[in-house]
């Protein structure tokens, strides 16, 4: 038995942070390289977080809002992304994004009642532009297009085909509402 006296420790108090706070702050941080889409480097990391976004149609100019909530998953690899339109909007999309295995840049999954299941590809980050492409017969039949306007803020704009050429829908500008 030793007869060295017993130091008390003292702990730092706790905080409560969420599994998705707490990987999103030490992926900013440089401390933790997410796997998979969402990993340091791809740029997928910079969207991750709860945003709240208003905007309206281009072609009668009515308002719209809704919330994105973007998340790396750890246990595939992929960032899933949920949009929810807020009344009277409709539109609830589920989204999974992954790293394009036979190349550079992504791809995407995107399901939603309207539409039902779509394929969409990236071919990379253009500066602070993400550009989502949807092909039908070779030509570019859909797109979404997320810009990083700041450090908490984006714009995300929708665009279809219509009469052989590219017709903005809907646009948003979004604002990081947490992590």
């Amino acid at each position: 038995m030793s007869s060295a006296p017993r130091r008390a420790t003292v702990s730092p108090p706790c905080v409560p942070i969420s599994g998705t706070r707490l990987l999103a702050a030490l992926a900013a941080m440089g401390l933790v390289v997410i796997g998979g889409a969402a990993r340091a480097g791809t740029g997928l990391e910079r969207l991750v977080g709860h945003w709240s976004c208003a905007g309206h149609f281009i072609a009668n100019g009515a308002s719209i809002a809704g919330e994105l909530a973007i998340e790396a998953d750890l246990r595939t690899g992929a960032v899933i992304v949920r949009h929810d339109d807020l009344a009277p909007g409709a539109y609830h999309a589920l989204e999974v994004w992954t790293p394009d295995k036979s190349g550079p840049g992504f791809r995407a999954a995107i399901s939603d009642r309207f539409s039902g299941m779509r394929w969409f590809e990236a071919s990379g980050w253009s500066g602070d532009s993400l550009t989502w492409v949807r092909l039908e017969g070779g030509a570019t039949a859909e797109q979404f297009e997320y810009v990083l306007t700041g450090p908490d803020d984006m714009r995300v704009d929708w665009s279809v085909a219509r009469g052989g050429a590219m017709k903005l829908g809907d646009t948003l500008a979004c604002r990081r509402a947490g992590p």
